[in-house]
């Protein structure tokens, strides 16, 4: 079926154009189908319901965010759509050609799989609409850092520390102080290109760059001859911003690498050179022009979402020192990863919303905090999605008062996912987020996770080093990079990732049992043994020493082991149940228990695609039933 310039491959659940494939959900397929049938026709919310959501009860929310994640697949702008059109208080209509050759009907549209429900929940917390950053976005907090001026400047000074001092009197200058009002200014990117032939690119880059900010009302940005002054005259950071009235800037570089183009810049503090923020954006080099555009609009996104945020002083680097030191405290709780301190994290955060209740970034923590501490202090399921609903109404507060929080995005993308079970809802968070800040590593270890729970090993392994990146003294980005390299067999990295968990979180659950899986994966009995026993949390210290003594050969020690792990943490840990019996070879009783586990829907039942103790599971009719119970893709 042909849909503009796609051809839709719905039995696929696939999108194709000019040897380009996009994958869809099959949810997102039945929705295609439903609007394609109603082409030119107005399509209700509530019709979208009843004929894409006939089998779960969810709201209008899941409609939106369908619909947005449909929209970015097919290259639709929202402002100017070509498939899909918003009419106000009526609903959608898809407006794209179709080839009529194959028409689509409603009966087309039944679902492959079904995806489970999103919860409804009806938040009465309300507050004031302020736009706020988070501590852990770059942009964010390199602007709240050094407050209102940034500069976007080419890779062009010099290593020499000083220079002409005519320079500088040369160089056009306003008697504005940066302080006063927020200044951009354009300077040419350096061409790294191997045949030095892309300076036309890195030119026209920079044009574009320009006119796009110059349209920011609150912005001032020197005029093109004035950022050029510095093309054919290096100077260092803080002469460029003195001469150009700005506080900082951004280096930027162009280079090709066979079909794809690279385009980075890095974003200086002015006053000492001290690097802020860096990223990079890769597109193929097919049409210049194009790519041009696109990164030039990607951004000025990211400078026009964060620079005039910055202004309001509402992040934690520019909040007062009692509001700034509390958060510190909660930070420093969160990331101890222990039960005593995930519950000092929840008391901390909630302090520090009464504190300032306008701050979105204090509700997105607390929002973390509120998921995390039933899980790390093992509490009952019961509790559990209680606390998870706690934690969406957080999380939904926050981004009422910031709709662009990357962190508020990836805990309800974690909600979705962990709670709700919508691949699809969750999916389109992580897009948000990482739209909004795409080097947040709380919204790289959502996507990693959601990777983890598909399947995707490879690309969760890649989210995590991004993560890790960005965020190098965080465990959480070795912890899912060891269960990685533990799942693809590449042992000495898995051990290397588990002890430097240890080593940033000696005291957190799980570390210890992580590591012990890693030993015994290599052979090393005796020491996962060793490791096990370490292990703080008791249930995870029954897990090691029920595998660890069985490896030993010591059986009666292992059954001893398993039968007070059942006894006393049954339902909370029957994928850990499960993985004992399958390293014992007890395949029968291992999907047993996994049965039990999906009934129940326990906790890490939805990770066993990326559990190396359920591979030899894999090949057995039983484990695909499972998958697609869970309504994941066998």
């Amino acid at each position: 079926m042909r849909v503009g310039e796609w051809l839709l491959e719905p039995e696929l659940d696939r999108l194709r154009h000019e040897g380009r494939e996009v994958k869809l959900e099959p949810r997102v397929t039945r929705l295609l189908l439903h609007l394609i049938a109603r082409a030119g026709h107005n399509v209700t919310v509530d019709e979208l319901l009843e004929h894409v959501w006939p089998d779960v009860v969810v709201g209008p929310d899941s409609v939106y965010q369908a619909i947005a994640l449909l929209r970015r697949k097919l290259g639709d702008d929202p402002q100017q759509p070509r498939y899909i059109a918003h009419i106000p208080r009526r609903g959608y209509r898809f407006i794209a050609d179709v080839d009529t050759a194959h028409p689509a009907s409603p009966a087309d549209t039944t679902p492959v799989t079904h995806l489970a429900p999103e919860k409804q929940f009806a938040p009465t917390i309300t507050g004031p609409a302020h736009a706020l950053p988070r501590l852990g976005r770059a942009l964010a907090v390199a602007l709240a850092v050094v407050g209102i001026g940034v500069v976007v400047v080419g890779a062009l000074r010099s290593p020499q520390p000083h220079a002409p001092p005519a320079a500088t009197q040369e160089a056009p200058r306003s008697a504005e102080s940066p302080a006063m009002r927020p200044s951009i200014a354009v300077l040419p990117f350096l061409d790294l290109s191997e045949k030095r032939d892309l300076g036309y690119f890195a030119d026209g880059m920079v044009e574009e760059l320009i006119d796009r900010l110059s349209h920011m009302p609150q912005l001032r940005v020197p005029a093109r001859t004035s950022s050029f002054y510095f093309r054919d005259r290096p100077r260092p950071v803080p002469e460029i911003a003195r001469a150009l009235n700005v506080a900082n800037v951004l280096e930027g570089s162009v280079r090709r690498s066979g079909q794809r183009v690279r385009v980075t810049a890095q974003l200086i503090r002015a006053d000492d050179g001290s690097h802020l923020w860096s990223q990079s954006y890769d597109r193929d080099a097919a049409d210049l022009l194009a790519v041009e555009d696109d990164i030039a609009r990607a951004v000025v996104h990211a400078l026009q979402l964060h620079l005039l945020v910055g202004r309001n002083g509402d992040s934690p680097d520019s909040a007062d020192s009692k509001t700034h030191n509390l958060f510190l405290q909660c930070q420093f709780y969160m990331h101890r990863n222990t039960g005593v301190d995930a519950g000092r994290s929840v008391e901390c955060f909630r302090q520090l919303v009464r504190l300032d209740p306008t701050a979105s970034w204090a509700w997105s923590g607390y929002a973390r905090a509120l998921f995390s501490r039933p899980v790390i202090q093992g509490l009952s399921l019961a509790q559990r999605r209680a606390a998870a609903e706690e934690a969406r109404l957080a999380a939904r507060h926050a981004l009422q008062l910031d709709a662009s929080l990357a962190e508020a995005h990836a805990i309800t993308a974690t909600i979705r996912r962990a709670v709700d079970h919508d691949w699809v809802g969750a999916q389109a968070e992580i897009e948000e987020a990482l739209a909004a800040d795409p080097g947040d590593p709380a919204s790289l270890l959502e996507a990693a996770a959601l990777a983890r729970d598909l399947g995707q090993v490879t690309q969760m392994l890649d989210y995590c080093q991004r993560a890790q990146e960005r965020d190098p003294l965080n465990f959480l980005p070795y912890l899912r990079m060891g269960l990685a390299y533990l799942y693809l067999g590449k042992l000495e990295a898995a051990e290397t990732a588990a002890r430097r968990r240890l080593e940033l979180s000696p005291e957190g659950y799980g570390g210890y049992l992580q590591l012990a899986d890693v030993l015994l994966a290599e052979g090393k009995p005796q020491d996962a043994l060793a490791a096990a026993r370490q292990e703080p949390g008791e249930d995870g210290r029954l897990v090691g020493l029920a595998l660890a003594y069985h490896a030993l050969g010591r059986t009666a020690l292992a059954d001893r082991a398993l039968r007070e792990l059942r006894a006393k943490y049954g339902p909370l840990v029957q994928v850990e149940i499960a993985e004992v019996l399958a390293y014992r070879g007890e395949v029968s009783e291992a999907f047993g228990v996994l049965e039990a586990a999906v009934r129940t829907q326990a906790p890490g039942v939805f990770a066993i695609k990326s559990d190396r103790y359920f591979k030899p599971l894999q090949q057995d009719p039983r484990y695909g039933q499972l998958l697609r119970k869970l309504n994941l893709p066998s």
